[in-house]
């Protein structure tokens, strides 16, 4: 059975489509809920989920435009593990610097990339972790 997080219901994380995060990536569940909910609890204010799972339908449609959306054709959104979020209230990257500063100090383990997307004003976060465990980083629009 998929687990909300403290601050964080599975149901936010369902795809654009109508698609609820899936049964069969529950595995990949609670690392996910447990960064979210360690990015929340550290900036203090609600976190509004962009996106959150995606259907390989959906990321497909919207990979047909990657000029205007950035999609990547392996997207984690694909695989369960990844989120975009935008802090209600607050600047994008005082909050991407927050993320980035705990990260740094260690609290956030399970993290395995960022990317920031300012015109857009959403940070992408996910739990994949690179061969050689390094943070991947990248900066979109």
């Amino acid at each position: 059975m998929l687990q909300d997080g403290k601050y964080f219901k599975v149901s936010e994380l369902a795809c654009h489509d109508g698609t609820p995060y899936p049964e069969f990536l529950e595995a990949q569940l609670p690392p996910l809920m447990a960064m979210l909910d360690a990015i929340r609890e550290a900036h203090g204010g609600p976190i509004q989920v962009v996106s959150g799972y995606r259907s390989p339908a959906y990321n497909a449609a919207l990979a047909k435009d990657s000029a205007a959306h950035q999609v990547a054709s392996g997207s984690q959104h694909v695989q369960g593990r990844a989120a975009d979020l935008r802090p209600v209230s607050g600047d994008l990257m005082t909050f991407y610097r927050g993320i980035m500063d705990q990260y740094l100090a260690g609290e956030l383990p399970w993290l395995g990339g960022i990317g920031v997307y300012p015109i857009s004003n959403w940070i992408h976060v996910d739990t994949f972790k690179a061969d050689d465990n390094h943070l991947r980083t990248w900066n979109g629009t």
